[in-house]
């Protein structure tokens, strides 16, 4: 890490370097994103001093900026980038189930997956943790003890407080040393600028990525196939139905198309849903993560409200999102009402309120024809 001599020198250019990408992207730091890149330049100035924090774990509402500021933050770090480690909290589980499939004892699997990550890392940098079970709780006491030990040097980003982490009171004791570490040995500071900049205003369409998905709402008397049309997208047709994935986590597909550019969506891979087939399945986010890793288009047919959906398919879908998101891939979805309705919901699941702020990135499709 850079001399704790040279930090007021060493802070200025991470800085600037944050600011002129910022710049680049025509994104203008607000009042506590500014002050917080200030605090961590200095603080990544003085990393592996005795006294110094190993890290910082950011946390605060949805939409405020973590993850694109701890991204800018951890990419301006002068450290090569193969000693640098960044890890999506699906990705972290399904590399741990990976080692699970290979025999491995859950102890051994841990340990595999925590080395992997960790050995010849430098800096470190754990994006959207949540943690809603004991066994996600175990790995993740695990990797923070490592974290804490190798001092290396570690950026966090949450929705949640660390108290937050496993907030259900019958299991929070398994967290509570994560909860300890992170107090003892990390800065942990709050982003919230006030505003939820996905939702606030509307801004430009994107050209790439998630934020350049479509949400298509065709009402209770339209059809998901005349919607699709109207917007520029060639429905599947019944022969085009084929399974995705394999065995016990085969899952339908409406359609795959493979490089086509002439259906609405840009030459691509694609992949076509239906709610249903995939989210009333028993799919789960390795299935999604899996399936991310093939197709760079998805489209996501004829979703309900999710009061009239099933439990476990309201949080699958806060899965998909998560991974659509973090993989950056459009996504097209094509429902029964606007984006609203799809989460008036009394009892939602649990980090709704992530997905809305999400869905608020998708540019509205209008059926009417200028999709």
């Amino acid at each position: 890490m850079t001399d704790p001599r040279a930090t007021p020198r060493a802070a200025s250019r991470l800085s600037a370097a944050v600011e002129h990408s910022a710049g680049a992207k025509g994104i203008l730091l607000d009042r506590a994103q500014q002050q917080l890149l200030d605090e961590i330049a200095v603080l990544a100035g003085r990393w592996g001093g005795a006294r110094t924090p190993s890290g910082v774990f950011i946390h605060g509402p949805a939409g405020r900026g973590k993850t694109w500021l701890a991204s800018e933050i951890f990419d301006a770090i002068d450290v090569p980038a193969a000693a640098k480690r960044r890890v999506h909290f699906h990705t972290f589980f399904q590399e741990l189930q990976r080692r699970f499939g290979a025999q491995m004892t859950a102890r051994d699997a841990i340990e595999a997956t925590v080395a992997e990550l960790l050995d010849g890392a430098r800096v470190f940098f754990f994006d959207e943790l949540h943690v809603h079970d004991p066994g996600g709780a175990s790995l993740l006491n695990r990797l923070v003890a490592e974290l804490v030990a190798r001092r290396i040097p570690t950026l966090f980003t949450s929705n949640y407080e660390p108290e937050g982490l496993l907030a259900n009171p019958v299991f929070h004791h398994v967290v509570e040393p994560s909860v300890r570490l992170i107090r003892e040995h990390f800065a942990v500071r709050t982003l919230d600028g006030g505003s939820d900049y996905r939702s606030a205003s509307p801004a430009a369409p994107a050209e790439h990525g998630f934020a350049s998905g479509r949400w298509i709402a065709f009402g209770a008397s339209g059809s998901a196939a005349s919607a699709a049309r109207s917007s520029g997208l060639e429905p599947p047709h019944p022969h085009e139905s084929t399974t995705v994935l394999g065995g016990h986590r085969a899952l339908r597909a409406l359609a795959v198309r493979r490089g086509e550019a002439s259906s609405g969506l840009t030459a691509s891979t694609a992949v076509w849903f239906d709610f249903a087939d995939l989210l009333e399945s028993p799919s789960i986010a390795e299935d999604y993560l899996d399936l991310a890793a093939e197709f760079d288009q998805w489209v996501l047919v004829d979703a309900p409200p999710l009061s009239q959906t099933s439990r476990e398919a309201r949080q699958r879908f806060v899965s998909l999102l998560d991974v659509l998101m973090h993989a950056d891939l459009p996504l097209t979805v094509l429902s029964r009402t606007d984006r609203a309705g799809l989460v008036d919901i009394s009892d939602p699941p649990v980090d709704l309120f992530r997905t809305i702020s999400r869905l608020a990135l998708l540019r509205d499709g209008d059926p009417d024809g200028d999709g």
